[in-house]
């Protein structure tokens, strides 16, 4: 009889040797067979048991690849075909994959030898290898050998050679461990020592940190045979120290794969039972859980489970400090508490493992900084490689940005717009001018996962571009320049508000947030990054937040060279529109200024400049300067702001010479709507309303609102790709205007302004801008609603910043559309040159660029004037000077003039008299009644530029001395019409 047969049978107690009752004792007893091969077999021995194993199998020995695939599809269906015993073949037993009823599963021979150590030849082995395996089940319910030793991505290459190549390191979540580990009563079997040092060496190696947490809480279960296990590492420091379950509630039945899907569990530092550990360093040994005021009901009531005994004790490095947590509910089998001695063996052997926690804490560090670095070099690449466009970095960034920091969300909150320049823009909501420091402009974000709206596209990420963001945490972050790691419900300090997806102004869930300010060199806050919803765990971490300051800087480096490159673009085009300016325009010398200053200024009266029924026919170009003058010394603003009156001359004749002779937007066109402004506030008594800096802007915008036009429109300038178009976003003509206003005025000679401080000349250059920008009819057509609800609501507060902004914007757009209310000669003569004007610029579009003009700039469609003129009165005056009329029955003049022209227009409409033919139609003006409906059976496509008219139109004004209809100084009167004594 064989040796190995000898021995095993002396092992059996008091039973006849023989087959049968050798294997009975094999499949009673399945730890015993391994313990004698791992303590008796040498390696020579175990190689040929395996051969023996395969040919009495009828296999043959295989290539590494080829058994693995065997293993898959071969031997889990042997498993289940093959009986239950051993047998003798060549003096060698041979044990099948199913000689227990545990069904132990064998490697093959050279998968054993790649793990067992090398021994001498004739010495015994006397450890079994470290390498483990786990028990799989294929879809048919066959057992599966995998390897448990999980791959390692490829960007830890370079680690990996530079570690033991026995040590178990971090894989990829979801692949299947091999090799099943020792069952409870293996373990056990051994005595008290060895059971220790086999216990260490299954975790020494471990480098993975769930897995080395699953081994440690299933070991800790045998040491003290307990019935579920859990451990709890410590993050943060000082007061922001808190709790994560790394794993929860281990069993002896759990499973490995299932642990990396573990949701962790957060506790508060010093709280409960575990907090109480971690902060005191107190062994707790609780016989009754229900006794004890820390201990949480609420897990046993949902779950079901009955928490008898509790057993924690702290985890310590190296240094005695304390790492984390382990606890054990529940001694099996009714056991009873848990015992001194339990205690003793837990201490002793929670020693080891703070060693391990520690090493694989370090290791997963070291793997982190080197992602990260990994990441912050690729960031870098994109950041270099795209510097032309915002849109192709950002959407770059943020995809790499979810990546980092494994997110479904990224978003950027730019403060300055690219186009913006650093310039003030125009509130869509009331038009009030604010600065864009004072929010957001644009919002960049793309989202992934399971935060794609549209998940029928296929589309592996989801990016756009919000204009206007409304995001009040971001407002918060740029502005207390802090960083903000929250969760909803969550407080934040200094912040009104939670976190949710209103605060930020998200269109979907919000679970997590990450946000930081993007900072300049002068520290000065170019927006704010966000990152949105960790995946797989409840909030970002401190690890995030250190990549995420990274991350930022690199936004930020990113972005800020984009908005230079986009500035020195900007730069090279206005230095063009400069130049091109300079080569037109001049100066005024100092003989026109001589010239001006000798001159009598004529009084108001005889300039007839006080009339809302003013034509500028009889004054000549020296005149209309004189008069000019006038205006700003009628409304004292000349001793009010201590102007030099040198200065005002010069100022005012470089006004004239900077607008171009173009047929209808010329210096005659900008005087016109200047006096216009003037009779407002004077004869409309509205400077009574305003205060002094408000009055020398609207005076002062009036004048300059169109200078340097072009004679085109800010859709010619699009189209035409002029400058202009590419210097500013929106209204290209009306920024122009405004920024040549500045350019003119900083000319030596020409600074009007130099009295004002710091504060008044910021103010005053506001309040110039929105009245430049109000002539936009696009604003206009924005803000003509509210403004009709605020002229009829009588109790109107004119005095709120919001509603003096609409005001002064509505009456610069009725100064502008002024020629409307002028006397019918001139009111025809002004509609010939305005759509002379059209013309031009339609026959341009269609000879040098290919392109249909619009409607009413198609010369073809010239006989229809008188139509475009009543669609253009219907459209847009009517409703602007009847809600004029209404904030100040002074404007009533204004109201009765564009009634009388309509009627005119639509006299000359319903004769179908041509283009050529207005200026010779005998119109014969009868009075109007103003009751009448409405007609707008002539409304037709209206011009999206400056359809204004010139001069006056002599109409009674009405008797405002009549009841509701006074005006008090300082207030608009707002009494209905019905209580007024004029027809509606």
């Amino acid at each position: 009889m064989p040796s190995f047969i000898k021995k095993l049978g002396s092992c059996v107690v008091r039973m006849p040797l023989s087959e049968p009752n050798v294997e009975r004792y094999l499949d009673e007893h399945p730890g015993f067979l391994q313990k004698y091969v791992v303590t008796h077999l040498s390696e020579t021995d175990l190689k040929e048991l395996y051969e023996h194993w395969y040919k009495a199998h009828g296999r043959k020995s295989s290539t590494e690849k080829e058994r693995k695939r065997s293993r898959t599809e071969e031997e889990g269906k042997s498993c289940h075909v093959v009986e239950h015993k051993t047998s003798i073949v060549d003096n060698q037993l041979v044990v099948p994959p199913a000689a227990s009823k545990a069904n132990l599963e064998t490697p093959t021979p050279e998968e054993a030898m790649d793990v067992v150590p090398s021994v001498s030849p004739g010495k015994q082995l006397h450890q079994f290898p470290n390498r483990q395996f786990r028990k799989t089940v294929s879809r048919e319910g066959a057992p599966i050998l995998k390897p448990y030793r999980r791959s390692f991505s490829d960007d830890l290459i370079n680690i990996r050679s530079l570690l033991p190549t026995n040590l178990q390191l971090p894989g990829e979540p979801g692949e299947e461990p091999s090799a099943r580990r020792r069952s409870r009563e293996e373990w056990r079997q051994l005595n008290e020592p060895d059971l220790m040092m086999e216990l260490v060496r299954d975790i020494a190696q471990d480098l993975d940190l769930v897995s080395l947490c699953f081994k440690i809480l299933l070991n800790v279960g045998i040491l003290t045979n307990g019935d579920r296990c859990s451990l709890f590492l410590i993050f943060g420091s000082g007061d922001q120290r808190f709790l994560v379950s790394k794993l929860f509630d281990v069993t002896e039945n759990s499973q490995l794969t299932d642990m990396y899907e573990h949701k962790p569990i957060r506790i508060p530092y010093g709280k409960g039972i575990v907090g109480y550990v971690a902060e005191s360093g107190e062994t707790v040994n609780i016989p009754d859980a229900y006794q004890d005021e820390r201990f949480n009901k609420a897990i046993d009531m949902q779950t079901g489970f009955r928490t008898k005994s509790i057993l924690c004790m702290p985890v310590k490095n190296n240094q005695s400090e304390i790492v984390g947590v382990a606890q054990v509910i529940n001694k099996k089998d009714e056991e009873g508490p848990f015992t001194a001695n339990d205690e003793k063996i837990f201490e002793r052997y929670l020693t080891f493992c703070g060693i391990g926690i520690t090493n694989a804490l370090l290791f997963q560090s070291s793997v982190i900084m080197y992602k990260r670095s990994d990441s912050l070099v690729l960031l870098a690449h994109y950041i270099f490689e795209e510097q032309r466009d915002m849109n192709n970095l950002l959407r770059r960034v943020l995809k790499k940005g979810c990546e980092m920091f494994n997110s479904t969300g990224c978003r950027i909150l730019l403060r300055e717009s690219p186009e913006s320049d650093g310039l003030t823009t125009v509130e869509p909501e009331n038009g009030q001018v604010v600065k864009s420091s004072e929010g957001f402009v644009s919002c960049f974000e793309i989202y992934t996962g399971d935060d794609i709206k549209n998940k029928e596209s296929g589309d592996e990420y989801e990016f756009q571009n919000i204009l206007t963001p409304q995001d009040a945490l971001a407002k918060f972050v740029a502005n207390k320049l802090k960083t903000v790691n929250a969760v909803p419900g969550e407080p934040i300090d200094g912040f009104d508000g939670m976190v949710c997806a209103e605060t930020i102004g998200a269109d979907r869930e919000i679970r997590s947030v990450l946000a930081m300010p993007i900072l300049n060199e002068s520290r000065n806050v170019l927006g704010v990054v966000e990152i949105l919803n960790k995946k797989g765990e409840e909030r970002f971490d401190r690890n995030d937040e250190s990549l995420f300051e990274a991350f930022t800087l690199f936004c930020g480096l990113g972005i800020y060279n984009v908005m230079n490159f986009e500035r020195l673009i900007k730069a090279n085009n206005a230095q063009k529109v400069v130049l091109e300016i300079l080569s037109y325009h001049a100066s005024a010398n100092k003989d026109e200024v001589s010239l001006i200053e000798r001159e009598e200024i004529p009084s108001a009266d005889s300039l007839n400049i006080l009339s809302f029924e003013f034509a500028d026919h009889s004054l000549d170009t020296d005149q209309t300067v004189l008069a000019t003058i006038r205006m700003f010394m009628d409304l004292d603003l000349i001793n009010k702001f201590r102007i030099d009156f040198q200065s005002l001359i010069r100022w005012s004749i470089t006004v004239r010479k900077n607008y171009r002779d173009v047929m209808y937007h010329n210096w005659r066109h900008g005087f016109n709507v200047a006096q216009m402004m003037f009779a407002m506030l004077t004869s409309g008594q509205m400077s009574q309303q305003f205060t002094d800096l408000e009055v020398f802007a609207l005076l002062v915008g009036s004048l300059c609102h169109d200078i340097d036009h072009r004679g085109t429109t800010n859709q010619f300038q699009k189209l035409s790709d002029s400058p202009l178009a590419n210097l500013y976003s929106t209204s290209f003509m009306e920024y122009h205007h405004f920024n040549h206003f500045l350019t003119i005025s900083q000319v030596e000679g020409n600074n009007i302004f130099k009295s004002l401080n710091e504060k008044e000349y910021a103010d005053f250059l506001d309040l110039t801008k929105t009245t430049i920008l109000a002539t936009d009819l696009a604003l206009y057509f924005k803000h003509k609603a509210l403004f009709k609800q605020l002229v009829e609501n009588p109790d109107t507060n004119w005095d709120d910043c919001e509603n003096r902004v609409l005001l002064r914007s509505m009456m610069i757009t009725g100064c502008d559309l002024s020629a409307i209310t002028k006397p019918w000669e001139v009111q025809r003569m002004v509609a010939e040159k305005i759509a002379s004007e059209f013309f031009n610029q339609g026959d341009i579009e269609r000879d040098k660029f290919g392109h249909t003009p619009a409607y009413m700039m198609d010369r073809s469609k010239r006989d229809e004037l008188p139509k475009m003129q009543v669609g253009f009165i219907d459209n847009i005056c009517l409703e602007l000077y009847e809600s004029l009329e209404k904030a100040n029955p002074l404007f009533r003049p204004l109201l009765d003039g564009c009634l009388s022209n309509r009627r005119n227009w639509s006299n000359l409409c319903e004769r179908r008299t041509s283009f050529a033919d207005i200026s010779s139609a005998n119109i014969t003006l009868t009075s109007i009644n103003t009751n009448r409906p409405r007609d707008s059976s002539f409304s037709d496509e209206m011009s999206d530029s400056d359809l204004e008219n010139d001069e006056s139109l002599k109409t009674p004004t009405p008797d405002l001395t009549e009841p509701g209809r006074a005006f008090t100084v300082g207030t608009l009167s707002n009494q209905p019409e019905e209580e007024s004594g004029v027809e509606g």
